[in-house]
């Protein structure tokens, strides 16, 4: 069988080269004869015979590999080394550019083309501080290129606030100020501050809005530089921060989660056993005082100004602040009453974005007031009337003297 087989291969081969042999030598003799099929000069001349091709008869008989000459070994050898110099001075190219990218930042370039991977591993960090080195030129890099200086930063309203100065009517419509409630849910009540209608929804003119939050934030600034007592009121969902931000600012107070029912018609009852401290102009606490305010005599201290950011939901606030004479200021949407507050600012109450603006102009401006105060106390000038506040203070002594009297006068009958 292996002998058949062998033949047969031998037949196709022998048979296959005869046939090759007879086409090359009709194509010769018509080259030779026609001078359009002449071989060219420059054409190259292949060989009849290539050793170890399948048309070479020997090639199938050759199975045993044939020993490597003294020359092959050499050229074998004489390759290997060139292969190993070439990988040693890869390899060590790429360490020294990974020490110098560790050592010395990268400059600026304007160039966008990255450097090519490297097929080495970067040099091991010797200590901490050549990987906080490499960390920081890692950050220095990455902060190179393009740089976007103006965009849109929800926070920076609650950071940086701007000032009464600083408003104006682009910064109202970016801050959705203008957007009321639809036209079936509005109070006709604000008329007279609505500028048109626009897919169903009442549009506030932003003049009146302008206008409307100046005048607050000057009321604020006067309460605040004569020394009052300010109140920041935003109970709805998201304004805590906002709340808490501008009563900051304006060295008030302020309340986030609910207005207590009663607590300037029956204070005395829910708050008279809060704390309650005197300071002088420079706003020092005088512990002096401290005794005649412990015994429960004082009387509940009330807001000089309420500031409510949603009046819809502290209607009960706002109608104990009327009862009391306490001035209001509130932010009025379409779908409020706008004489519930004193001082209204109509507005879009229900953004947060709106809200962060509004409270933050009152607060900065509460703190210019602040600034102003502090400015006289410096002089040695109160802004203020202390005289009233002094009487009080005399009648408390009076009072605790009574009671003084009264408990000796009782201890001395128990006797």
């Amino acid at each position: 069988m292996i002998i058949r087989q062998f033949c047969a291969r031998h037949g196709r081969t022998v048979l296959a080269q005869s046939s090759r042999t007879v086409n090359r030598t009709y194509a010769t003799s018509i080259s030779a004869d026609n001078p359009t099929f002449r071989p060219s000069e420059r054409d190259a001349k292949g060989t009849t015979r290539i050793p170890g091709h399948p048309d070479d008869p020997s090639s199938i008989l050759d199975t045993i590999d044939r020993a490597p000459t003294p020359a092959t070994r050499l050229l074998e050898e004489m390759v290997e080394s060139h292969h190993k110099s070439i990988r040693a001075l890869q390899a060590d190219i790429n360490a020294h550019s990974a020490a110098r990218t560790m050592s010395k930042p990268s400059s600026s370039s304007t160039s966008s083309t990255a450097p090519a991977p490297t097929t080495t591993d970067a040099l091991p960090f010797r200590n901490l501080k050549e990987l906080n080195r490499h960390r920081r030129a890692m950050q220095r890099a990455t902060r190179q290129g393009t740089h976007l200086s103006q965009t849109y930063d929800p926070s920076t309203i609650l950071r940086r606030p701007p000032t009464v100065d600083e408003l104006t009517l682009p910064m109202l419509l970016a801050n959705q100020t203008h957007l009321g409630h639809h036209t079936s849910l509005w109070n006709p009540s604000n008329s007279g501050y609505i500028f048109g209608v626009r897919d169903g929804i009442h549009i506030i003119s932003l003049d009146i809005t302008y206008a409307y939050l100046k005048r607050a934030a000057k009321v604020v600034q006067a309460v605040a530089e004569r020394g009052g007592i300010i109140l920041f009121i935003g109970t709805r969902k998201g304004m805590e921060e906002i709340i808490v931000n501008s009563a900051k600012l304006a060295e008030g107070y302020h309340i986030f989660h609910r207005w207590v029912p009663g607590a300037l018609t029956n204070g005395q009852q829910i708050l008279g056993d809060c704390g309650v401290k005197v300071v002088d102009i420079h706003d020092n606490e005088l512990p002096q005082y401290d005794d005649i305010l412990s015994r429960g005599f004082h009387q509940v201290m009330r807001p000089d100004l309420v500031i409510c950011m949603n009046p819809i939901e502290n209607q009960v606030c706002l109608h104990e602040c009327g009862m009391f004479n306490v001035p209001t200021i509130g932010v009025i949407d379409t779908d409020a009453n706008p004489t519930w507050v004193t001082y209204p600012i109509p507005a879009n109450d229900d953004s947060l974005r709106s809200i962060s603006l509004i409270g933050g102009v009152l607060g900065n401006a509460g703190k210019e007031g602040q600034r102003l105060r502090k400015l006289r106390a410096t002089e040695g000038k109160a802004t203020y009337d202390t005289s009233v506040l002094q009487d009080k203070l005399v009648a408390l002594e009076e009072m605790v003297a009574l009671d003084v009297q009264r408990g000796d006068s009782d201890s001395a009958e128990a006797n």
